[in-house]
C-alpha cells in the first residue's frame, strides 16, 4: 500500500526535512563540490536546450513575431509551465489516493513558491514518482512539442521547469536513503520521513 490517510500503529517519525535542510544536506554530504554540481547541471540543461533547438531549427522558423510579443508570449507560457508543474504533482497524489490541494508562499531566501500538497501519508516510492513527476511529463511534452512545429515556444519553458524543478531532485536524493516502505508526509516546503527505528536514526 503506498497511501495512509492517518499514520499506521507502530511507526513513529524519523526526521522533517525543508527545503533548508535538503540543500545543507547536499552542500555537506556532496561527493563532487556544490559549485561543480552547479555547472554540470546547468550545462546537462543547457545542451538538452542546444539540442532542442538545433532540431528546431531544422524544422521551422522563427515566429514572425515581434521580440516584445514574442517575450509576452513566453512569460504566458512560463505561467503555464508552473501550472502544468504543479498539476503534474497533483496527478500522481490523486493515482496513489490523495487528494491534492493548491496554495503559495514567500519562503525566505527564495522567494514566492506555489505547490501541491495533501494530507496524509505516502510510501517513498510513491513519493519518489510524485517529486519526479514535473520533471519527467514537462521534458516529454517539450521534447514532443518540438516535432509538432512549436519548439520555439518550447525551450525556455523547458530550461525553466528543469530550473525550477532543482528542490523536487534534491528531495529525491534525501529519499534515496530510505527503504521505499518508509512513509512520507508532504509539508508544502519540504518533508517528514516515518519508519521504523531499525538503525540509527543519525545516519539520516
Amino acid at each position: 500500500m503506498h497511501y495512509y490517510r492517518t499514520l499506521p500503529d507502530g511507526v513513529e517519525m524519523i526526521r522533517a526535512w525543508t527545503i533548508y535542510e535538503l540543500v545543507d544536506d547536499w552542500l555537506l554530504r556532496s561527493t563532487m563540490k556544490p559549485g561543480k554540481q552547479i555547472v554540470l547541471s546547468l550545462l546537462t540543461i543547457a545542451g538538452i536546450a542546444g539540442l532542442m533547438t538545433w532540431i528546431t531549427l531544422q524544422t521551422t522558423t522563427f515566429p514572425a513575431l515581434s521580440i516584445g510579443g514574442y517575450v509576452a508570449i513566453q512569460f504566458m507560457l512560463l505561467f503555464l509551465t508552473i501550472v502544468i508543474h504543479e498539476l503534474s504533482h497533483a496527478l500522481l497524489i490523486l493515482y496513489y489516493g490523495g487528494k491534492p490541494r493548491f496554495g503559495a508562499k514567500w519562503l525566505k531566501s527564495l522567494g514566492p513558491v506555489v505547490y501541491a500538497t495533501t494530507n496524509g501519508f505516502f510510501s517513498v516510492h510513491a513519493y519518489r514518482r510524485i517529486a519526479a513527476a514535473p520533471l519527467i511529463i514537462i521534458t516529454g511534452l517539450c521534447f514532443t512539442g518540438i516535432f509538432f512545429g512549436i519548439g520555439w515556444w518550447l525551450i525556455v519553458p523547458f530550461i525553466f521547469n528543469a530550473i525550477g524543478a532543482g528542490g523536487d531532485l534534491l528531495s529525491l536524493r534525501v529519499l534515496n536513503r530510505y527503504p521505499s516502505f518508509y512513509l512520507i508526509e508532504d509539508t508544502q516546503d519540504g518533508f517528514t520521513t516515518y519508519g521504523v527505528f531499525t538503525y540509527d536514526r543519525d545516519q539520516h
